[in-house]
C-alpha cells in the first residue's frame, strides 16, 4: 500500500470528527443546520474551483456533460446528506458514536463494493479475515457507544 496515501487517507479520518464539530458549532450559531451544512458546501466549492484553476484542470465538454449517466450526480446528494446528517446527529451523540457509526456503515457498504466491484472499484472477494475485520470494527463501536 502506498505510504503517502495511507497518511492521507489517516489524515482525512482526522479531519471528520473536526469537520463534524466545525459544523455543528457553525449550525448553533447561525441556528440552522441546513445553512450550516449550504456554508460548509460552499466555502468547500470555493476551495475545489480555485484549486481547479492552480491546477489548470481542464473543463468537460457540454457533450461529455450530458451524456454522463444521471447516478453519477448523485455524489453531491450523498455528500449533503452526510454533513447534514452529522451536523444534526454529532452533537446529539457524541463525536466518538458518530465516527463510530460511520465507520461502520462504511465497513459494510466497502466489503460488499469490493466483493462485487461496484461503482469502479476492483473486485477484492470477501473471505474470513475481511469479515472478521468489519465484525471486531463493529464491535468495537458496540464498547465504545454511550448508554
Amino acid at each position: 500500500m502506498n505510504f503517502t496515501l495511507t497518511v492521507l487517507a489517516f489524515f482525512i479520518g482526522v479531519l471528520l470528527p473536526v469537520q463534524v464539530g466545525v459544523n455543528a458549532e457553525l449550525a448553533r450559531h447561525i441556528y440552522s443546520p441546513v445553512l450550516a451544512a449550504l456554508v460548509s458546501f460552499l466555502v468547500g466549492s470555493i476551495c475545489l474551483v480555485l484549486s481547479a484553476a492552480v491546477l489548470k484542470s481542464p473543463l468537460p465538454t457540454l457533450g461529455n456533460v450530458i451524456s454522463l449517466p444521471s447516478w453519477l450526480w448523485t455524489g453531491g446528494l450523498i455528500g449533503a446528506l452526510v454533513v447534514l446528517g452529522s451536523i444534526l446527529a454529532g452533537p446529539k451523540i457524541g463525536a466518538l458514536a458518530l465516527v463510530s457509526l460511520l465507520l461502520a456503515g462504511q465497513l459494510i457498504a466497502s466489503i460488499i463494493i469490493d466483493h462485487y466491484g461496484l461503482l469502479g472499484f476492483s473486485i477484492q472477494k470477501m473471505d474470513f479475515q475481511r469479515v472478521l475485520g468489519v465484525i471486531l470494527l463493529v464491535g468495537g463501536f458496540l464498547l465504545v457507544r454511550k448508554s
